[in-house]
């Protein structure tokens, strides 16, 4: 199976907006401890980028998400999703190689999805997925590896407006070596379970539900390793919750209030 053009541009954007946002290496004597209040703006930018950054499956796009994705076979296509069938199980595996920030990125792993159905109408679908990303350019090489167990129901198939629910667990790590600068290399962990998360399409929000996480890293701008809750509370914000501190964090822009 290969991914479309459009879903690889997507991968390879979020993971840059990672990096470019974390920019966390092997831990020295000298690098802090980062205080929970920035480990929840790290975590809340995360899930998002994770569920609406194209790191894996966009849910913003529905119960439509899937659509970007078609098997092949000889350069021919066999299966699209964008005429979902009740019956369709897709299980193969994928790889993509390109040219990205001046040098190349592979993308390769495993890809297993099913629509749900009810009345012959799609109400869902679940994606189970374990894919690697991996880039060498001038200035950073990195492998990145992203695994999802996903399961989106709509409230009522048969408005697409309809909010939808999720549920399931989303985890990354990954690890660099900068090319320049000090050159330094680190690693980085974010896992999360998600329960009764729910989308608004009409409002292209996170309104309700919640998730657990755990995440650990190290670097020159600090070394973390917390546990906690993440209560999703509409208008793009959501409450994350460290040690039995809520801080109130903008999903988009990762600042605390």
């Amino acid at each position: 199976m290969k991914i479309k053009l459009r879903s690889i541009v997507l991968v390879l954007a979020g993971t840059a907006i990672v990096y470019s946002g974390c920019k966390k290496a092997a831990k020295t004597t000298s690098d802090p401890q980062l205080a929970p209040q920035e480990v929840a703006s790290q975590v809340a930018l995360n899930i998002d980028q994770s569920l609406f950054g194209g790191l894996g499956v966009d849910i913003s796009g529905g119960l439509s998400s899937p659509t970007s994705f078609a098997v092949h076979t000889k350069g021919k296509v066999q299966q699209s999703l964008t005429n979902p069938d009740c019956s369709l199980l897709i299980d193969t595996t994928m790889s993509y190689t390109g040219a990205a920030n001046g040098g190349s990125a592979t993308i390769s792993g495993t890809f297993k999805f099913s629509f749900s159905c009810v009345n012959n109408v799609v109400s869902g679908f679940t994606t189970n997925d374990n894919i690697t990303i991996s880039l060498t350019s001038p200035t950073l090489n990195l492998n990145y590896k992203v695994a999802e167990n996903l399961t989106l129901l709509s409230a009522n198939p048969l408005n697409q407006n309809a909010n939808l629910s999720l549920n399931g667990s989303l985890a990354s790590n990954g690890s660099y070596q900068y090319n320049t600068g000090t050159k330094r290399s680190g690693t980085e962990v974010f896992n999360y379970t998600l329960t009764s998360v729910i989308f608004s399409p009409a409002a292209g929000d996170v309104i309700a539900g919640t998730a657990t996480f755990n995440t650990s890293g190290s670097g020159p701008k600090g070394v973390w390793n917390y546990q906690g809750t993440i209560t999703f509370l509409g208008n793009h914000m959501a409450a994350v919750t460290i040690n039995g501190k809520a801080y109130n964090v903008n999903l988009q822009t990762g600042a605390v209030s």
